[in-house]
């Protein structure tokens, strides 16, 4: 999304503000996605999303208060890959988020995933599949960063292009009726 250093921001909440995908955003281009509430995004998620392209990946506090040592223990995983730290952060409104994505990114912070990251992202590569039950939110589509999920010609279809797809799992975390999943590649077929 223009060359520049990219944003994944997570909201928990039902009303996510509207912006496009890819729109600058402070110093970031920023892809907004609504995720699960119920727990569902696990540090290999956003350890995927980091791999595939994204320089920081922003979480909002959850509005359940059972899930926010979670959403901590999730930030602390991640900050403990070396070089990962200052990767991911929580924010609490629209407001702190904006301070967020003011600063700047400079060669201090950019950052390349880790060899130990991309193992961890890399263990949980596969493929797209789709159960029944889709209402083509388009939820998946936003927040794939390879763009390999798109509508059919008619609109009535989700579509996958296996061969852009990496397996990141992103849609599978965001789709909130969870029916795509992500099946694992035989090893013959993951990159080396």
């Amino acid at each position: 999304m223009g060359g520049g250093p990219e944003a994944l921001v997570l909201y928990y909440n039902a009303n996510v503000p509207v912006h496009p995908a890819g729109e600058l955003r402070g110093a970031y281009a920023v892809t907004n996605l609504t995720v699960c509430n119920g727990g569902c995004l696990q540090t290999e998620d956003v350890l995927g999303a980091l791999a595939h392209g994204f320089s920081r990946v922003f979480l909002e506090l959850s509005p359940d208060i059972r899930l926010i040592h979670r959403q901590l223990n999730l930030v602390e995983d991640i900050a403990a890959c070396s070089g990962l730290d200052g990767t991911v952060a929580l924010f609490h409104s629209e407001n702190a988020l904006a301070v967020l994505l003011e600063e700047p990114v400079t060669e201090e912070t950019t950052w390349v995933l880790p060899q130990e990251a991309q193992d961890r992202a890399e263990a949980n590569a596969g493929y797209v599949t789709i159960s029944e039950g889709c209402t083509l939110c388009q939820h998946c589509i936003w927040s794939c960063p390879s763009d390999a999920i798109y509508l059919g010609e008619q609109g009535d279809t989700l579509e996958i292009r296996d061969r852009h797809c990496t397996g990141c799992g992103l849609c599978a975390s965001a789709c909130p009726e969870r029916v795509l999943a992500i099946l694992p590649l035989p090893a013959t077929q993951r990159s080396a």
